[in-house]
């Protein structure tokens, strides 16, 4: 019994009920012992449902702050699908299974549009959420009008701390979106800033980084980015049959 009452004061305080086991332990003084067993074993499992509600809720009000537009996890991720994602997966799934707030996924995913890059970019973010982590996911375009936005309305310096506050950031479509020298700049200060705080990055492009000097004003800047981007990251190259052909032909085979 001393066992289960351990448990619920340690639960009570995880809970941050700060009085409550004072009160329970009055109340389990009138009681006989088999009503103490009862009574525990009453609190235990309203401590257990109040934890996973909690964790529920925290967990929903995390992906909500990450915006990730859609949800997708490793689950629903074909990693059959071709011998690119079948070589990739053993990686992959190391990186993604041991996030932890020590351990923050640091990942690039190069390769042509429609094989998979976003999926596997946002289930490391979806995974994070699980894990207790803060996320946020935009793509290229949209971090680049909001740095000069807040530029112009003379508000940097909050604009790079909002995106250097979250644990794990997630850049979506980088390539796609020329920067111009201020642009390129402030894309830069919010690398640089994340790599040396030690925090999550995860890149998606469809650019080897070679070519990253045709969207970055010049070499010097997108040598200085990819430096930061990679140190540290894991890199996967996907080339191959298009992933969202393969999606609508499986959705296909389920409605026949």
């Amino acid at each position: 019994m001393e066992t289960e009452k351990q448990y619920v004061y340690t639960s009570l305080k995880d809970l941050k009920l700060k009085y409550f086991p004072e009160i329970v332990e009055i109340g389990l003084g009138d009681q006989e012992p088999k009503q103490q067993i009862q009574t525990l074993d009453l609190l235990k499992r309203c401590c257990e449902k109040e934890k996973s509600e909690r964790r529920t809720a925290q967990i929903a009000a995390r992906v909500k702050s990450a915006k990730f537009r859609q949800i997708q996890s490793v689950e629903q991720y074909d990693f059959n699908h071709s011998k690119m994602t079948q070589r990739i997966k053993n990686t992959y799934l190391v990186v993604h299974n041991n996030i932890e707030k020590d351990n923050l996924p640091k990942a690039i995913f190069v390769g042509n549009p429609g094989v998979g890059k976003t999926h596997l970019a946002r289930a490391l973010g979806y995974s994070s959420c699980q894990k207790g982590l803060s996320v946020l996911f935009l793509t290229a375009a949209e971090m680049a009008n909001q740095l000069l936005q807040a530029q112009k309305l003379a508000q940097l310096e909050k604009e790079i701390a909002r995106l250097k506050k979250p644990q794990v950031l997630i850049i979506d479509e980088l390539g796609y979106v020329d920067f111009d020298v201020q642009g390129s700049q402030l894309f830069f200060q919010v690398i640089s800033a994340r790599h040396d705080a030690g925090l999550g990055l995860v890149v998606t492009t469809n650019l080897n980084f070679s070519q990253f000097n045709q969207i970055f004003a010049n070499e010097a800047v997108a040598t200085v980015v990819v430096d930061r981007m990679v140190n540290e990251a894991e890199i996967f190259y996907m080339e191959g049959e298009s992933y969202r052909k393969h999606q609508r032909e499986m959705k296909a085979q389920k409605k026949e």
